[in-house]
This record gives C-alpha cells, structure tokens and sequence, in this order.
C-alpha cells in the first residue's frame, strides 16, 4: 500500500471513527503498521479535525483515538506520533474544542482526555494546567450565552407573537447519539483512572504525587478539625 493508499484508508478510518475502543484502536494499529509514511498519515488527522465536514461528535472520537494512539505507540516503543502530538496539541485542543458554543460543550471531555494523557506521561503538567485554563475560559465564555438562550438561536422567522422564532443547534438525534458515545466514553475512563505512570527515577513515587496534586490546600478549616482532634486526644488521656 503506497502512501495515497495509506491517506485514503486512513481517512476512511478516521471518518466513521465511533466511541468503540475497538474502532480506535484498529485505527491506532493501522497508523502504527504503517509508520514509514507517519507524517503523511498524521497530516490526515490534522485535516479531519479542521474539516467543516467533520461533527464536533466525531472530533471527540478522533481526540480518543489520539489517546489510544499514544497508548499503543508506547507499547511499540514507537514515540514518532507521540511527539507530533505533543508539538500540535493546542491546534488539535482548538479543532476539539473551538471558542464557540458547540466546542465549548466538548470541553469538559478535552479537559478528561488531557488528564488521562498527563497520568500516562504524555502531557506535562505545565501544559495541562494552561491548556484547562484556557478551556474553562471557553466554557466560561459561552455558558451564559448558553443558560440565556437554551440551547437555541434565532432562526430568522418570527412566531404568533412576533417574537423571534428559535431552533435547536443541535437535533434530537445527534444529541442523543452524543449521550450514548459519551456514556461509552466515560466507561472506557473509568478503566484508566487508577491507571499510575511507573517511576522514572527510584526515589519517584507516582501514586504520592498523585494523591498531592488531588489534595486541596491547607486552610482555616483544617487548623479548627485538628484543634479539636487534639483536644479530644488530651481529654481521653488519664
């Protein structure tokens, strides 16, 4: 298969991705087959994000099988699209998730997927707090605009009344299609999230480091549940 084969199979691939694990990986194994032409073939998924064609559901599913493709190159010891992720990852969060009221309701996903890949070593962590930030701002940005109008805009009519008639953004079907892909995703999250890195260096303790991060910082509260710990602890010693 020569490289036009390759970006045209691919692109098949990419274009009926769904949330199936198994759909991604076949996708992840076909890239990996192929790696001699792996510029070619990433360039594929570049262009299917940025295509007016690709549905921001089936971007979600392209941003699972990134993941999956990181995944399995790792396995492979094959770090090539790893990298070329890694280098175009704020182009490939703005193609997921846009700064406009459809891309802001992808993301709280991008926000999961990014925290999964920082678990695994792929994003740093410096990387993932910019990236959230800028996602919560997006959200942020578009969930007034969102509460106000109810998920509608103005379709250019006017009902009885003379008011501005309104229509969904999105129909009946793709949101319900939405829901069904997004319980399967988060199926396939819960069987990564304990998932810790293997230390790099000895002195290393993933899980430590894990369990710092998610803890919240110290306050006033805390000094008042500790002050009456110890009173408790001086009251019952004889």
């Amino acid at each position: 298969m020569d490289a036009f084969q390759c970006r045209l199979h691919f692109t098949n691939l990419l274009s009926r991705l769904t949330a199936s694990a198994v759909a991604a990986k076949q996708a992840a194994q076909f890239a990996l087959k192929n790696r001699d032409v792996d510029e070619d073939l990433f360039s594929v998924i570049v262009e299917q994000l940025q295509s007016k064609d690709c549905s921001m559901n089936v971007r979600v599913n392209i941003l699972y099988f990134i993941e999956t493709l990181c995944e399995q190159s790792l396995k492979a010891d094959y770090r090539s699209y790893v990298k070329m992720i890694q280098h175009n990852l704020q182009l490939i969060v703005d193609a997921v998730a846009p700064n406009n009221p459809e891309g802001a309701a992808n993301a709280e996903t991008v926000k999961k997927v990014l925290q999964s890949l920082n678990r695994k070593g792929i994003v740093d962590r410096k990387t993932l707090k910019e990236m959230t930030e800028i996602l919560a701002e997006r959200e942020a940005a578009h969930k007034a605009v969102g509460e106000s109008s109810d998920d509608t805009v103005s379709g250019g009519e006017e009902d009885e009344e003379g008011e501005p008639r309104k229509k969904r953004l999105l129909s009946d079907s793709i949101i319900q299609q939405r829901m069904e892909e997004d319980r399967e995703r988060h199926k396939r999250l819960r069987e990564n999230i304990w998932q810790i890195p293997a230390p790099q260096f000895e002195a290393e303790d993933p899980e430590f480091e894990k369990a710092w991060e998610e803890a919240s910082d110290l306050n006033s509260d805390d000094f008042e549940i500790m002050r009456e710990e110890n009173e408790i602890l001086a009251s019952s010693v004889v």
